[in-house]
């Protein structure tokens, strides 16, 4: 081997190790960052001829693995629809509140028996009709404030949903620039690994949200397209449209589209959760949210719908004061039952004028009827015992409750508490299935495009020891050469 071969294997070989550190070091220094992926160096044996001459960087190459990634993306979307759906229903549970609650709806199911037992001893007492009184003003107040965070619930979810697809469509707008701007890089044989780093990290966003794939073009460039088959990008981002709603009803539905409340598309193809198109979003925190809006709440809702109509009507037609056809105790905003307005039932209980001083009516006529026009005998309980009589009655309940078979009205409301609990439950697991699977798949992800910091300081040491040895090689050359010209 010639002194200037030497020289030239030597200036190759420093240059690349030179390289090398750099990408190295910059490993070590975003061990901790998010998104980012390992580089190494692409080298390989320069030939002059038939001899070697040195070494050829041919570029950094980016850790990528796209079948792990793809794992990690659909499990992370079963994740961000799981923990909606948990947390909805976490919510709403600890709205209705445990048995042994003293603020829960069953507990002001107890207490307003309990006192109705309590009055049918003591008819002539004002003190235990004032505690009557009280306890079914509880009551009814339970059932408002429960319809009222349910719909909160849902309003909560559309206003979510809006800012998720601004979100979605910001990072499109994002991925489509830095698709071209890698492009670009491509052509021009640039480094562009910090680019796919920041593209990999607004997909994994987008990915949560609405699941998605990529399809990856011959420039580096990516289309993506949901799960489901709807792109989102096409060589150009595409935008995905919803309208929030401002307030939210009992009565506001979906309903494939007919009602109130808005879908959401993509350039005007449905791809609702839940709906009737063929790409409807099956995972995603938007498939979660979709969920808690037109079906966790709006059955939740129908459950204490159902309640408060069995309450309503187990005290109406009992009253020999009242006219056929009046409310009872308890009403519809000052209306009898009626079976055709029974959604959002649960928000408009109210009890009847006619016993509450505070409407103008008289507390009384808890003992004596709603419809009396003086008081009776003080110690009258044949009215309070009907009373008592109906709400320990076996009854058939409205279907939306689910509660199948007769019950007592608390029998009713524990059935409900136990159907809910058990959706709690349920989802919960579900939750605690879908992140381990993610935890498992992000790991495997990680050990092949996360940095090892153990091993990049051995690779340094290797660099280190490469350096030197090439360095060694130039100052020996330099040597051969300086006594060459002393010689001449």
């Amino acid at each position: 081997m010639s002194i200037s071969s030497a020289l030239n294997n030597a200036t190759t070989g420093l240059s690349a190790a030179s390289k090398r550190a750099d990408i190295v070091s910059s490993n070590i220094a975003n061990a901790l960052t998010p998104g980012y992926s390992k580089r190494d160096l692409s080298v390989s044996e320069r030939i002059l001829g038939s001899e070697g001459a040195g070494v050829i960087v041919n570029g950094v190459v980016r850790a990528s693995d796209a079948a792990l990634t793809r794992e990690k993306r659909a499990a992370e979307g079963s994740v961000a629809r799981d923990g909606v759906v948990s947390a909805a229903l976490t919510n709403l549970n600890e709205a209705l509140g445990e048995t042994d609650d003293p603020f829960s709806l069953f507990t002001q199911y107890q207490n307003f028996e309990t006192s109705l037992r309590n009055l049918s001893q003591t008819p002539e007492s004002g003190s235990m009709q004032a505690q009557v009184l009280d306890n079914a003003k509880a009551l009814v107040t339970t059932f408002n404030q429960l319809s009222k965070k349910t719909q909160t619930e849902r309003e909560s979810a559309d206003g979510e949903i809006a800012r998720q697809v601004d979100i979605v469509n910001s990072a499109l707008k994002q991925i489509e620039s830095l698709n071209a701007d890698i492009a670009k890089g491509n052509a021009g044989q640039r480094d562009v690994s910090a680019l796919l780093d920041q593209r990999k990290t607004l997909i994994d966003q987008v990915s949560s949200i609405i699941p998605v794939r990529e399809l990856v073009r011959d420039s580096g460039a990516v289309d993506l397209v949901t799960s489901e088959g709807v792109f989102l990008i096409e060589g150009t981002a595409r935008e995905v449209s919803f309208t929030q709603s401002s307030v939210i009803t009992a009565d506001m539905e979906y309903d494939g589209g007919a009602g109130a409340l808005s879908g959401v598309s993509v350039d005007g193809v449905d791809i609702t959760p839940g709906g009737n198109g063929v790409f409807a979003l099956r995972q995603g925190s938007l498939a979660g949210l979709f969920e808690v809006r037109d079906e966790i709440a709006p059955d939740f809702q129908a459950k204490i719908d159902a309640l408060a109509a069995d309450v309503m009507q187990r005290f109406e037609g009992i009253d020999l004061t009242l006219a056929p056809g009046d409310p009872g105790l308890f009403t519809d905003a000052g209306a009898a039952y009626d079976v055709s307005q029974e959604v959002g039932l649960a928000g408009r209980i109210a009890l009847n004028a006619a016993v509450d001083p505070d409407q103008g009516g008289e507390v009384w006529r808890l003992r004596d009827g709603l419809g009396a026009a003086a008081e009776g005998a003080a110690g009258a309980s044949t009215f309070i015992n009907s009373m008592l009589d109906v709400l320990s009655e076996q009854r058939f309940i409205s279907a939306g409750a689910g509660v199948t078979g007769a019950s007592t009205a608390s029998e009713a409301v524990a059935a409900v508490f136990s159907l809910v609990g058990s959706a709690r439950v349920t989802a919960d697991s579900s939750l605690a299935s879908s992140s381990a699977r993610a935890q498992a798949a992000g790991d495997a992800e990680a050990a092949v495009m996360g940095v090892d910091t153990d091993q990049e300081m051995q690779t340094l040491l290797l660099v280190e020891r490469a350096y030197a040895a090439n360095a060694r090689v130039i100052q020996t050359a330099q040597a051969m050469i300086d006594t060459l010209m002393e010689l001449l």
